[in-house]
């Protein structure tokens, strides 16, 4: 439980910021944030699988899920974010517009962006990408395969990523190619 609730706790901040973390400015955010109730709809679904194997708490699963199940029409189908559980989304994730976003079998690490239209992994594919911490995925960008993405990079819009990536790299064109290794992606991230 205390796992989840740091993991939330860094989606929040992600939006928020560190220093602006009132209880009134983290409500309005999560009312405003499309983005944000996604994340948070996918971390109680997330949740409510882990805890079927507590019987202590069997009794919160029926409302729970109905909850996840309610959220997930509305962001599913009100907001065109997909979050399947199939991925294991780090701590910090940030999605930067509604429509058309589907992250499924994939792996992110921590504090990774995405923008709109971006799809990261397949529902094809049960083993999708790995990608590391720090990454930002441009809108309209598409990552498939089994391959590995290295913490830092950036993926431009519009990118179609097929094969494995090194650090701090910079990728652009369909297919992806690298045009920028070395790249600090720290002034296009969102609040860290």
């Amino acid at each position: 439980m205390s796992r989840y609730r740091d993991v939330v706790r860094a989606d929040i901040r992600r939006c928020v910021g560190e220093h602006e973390a009132s209880t009134r400015r983290v409500l309005a955010t999560v009312w405003e944030q499309m983005g944000l109730q996604a994340v948070l709809v996918y971390r109680l679904g997330r949740w409510l699988k882990d805890v079927r194997w507590q019987p202590l708490l069997w009794p919160l699963l029926p409302a729970g899920w109905l909850l996840y199940a309610l959220g997930l029409v509305i962001v599913r189908y009100g907001y065109g974010i997909r979050l399947a559980l199939s991925a294991d989304i780090g701590p910090g994730f940030w999605v930067g517009h509604f429509g058309g976003i589907e992250v499924v079998n994939c792996r992110l690490g921590e504090h990774c962006s995405v923008g709109q239209h971006t799809r990261v992994g397949s529902t094809e594919d049960a083993e999708g990408p790995e990608v590391g911490d720090g990454v930002w995925i441009g809108a309209h960008a598409r990552i498939t395969g089994h391959i590995r993405i290295g913490s830092g990079s950036t993926v431009a819009p519009g990118a179609r990523v097929t094969r494995d990536l090194p650090e701090r790299a910079l990728v652009v064109g369909d297919p992806g190619r690298v045009v920028f290794r070395g790249y600090d992606n720290s002034q296009i991230l969102p609040r860290a």
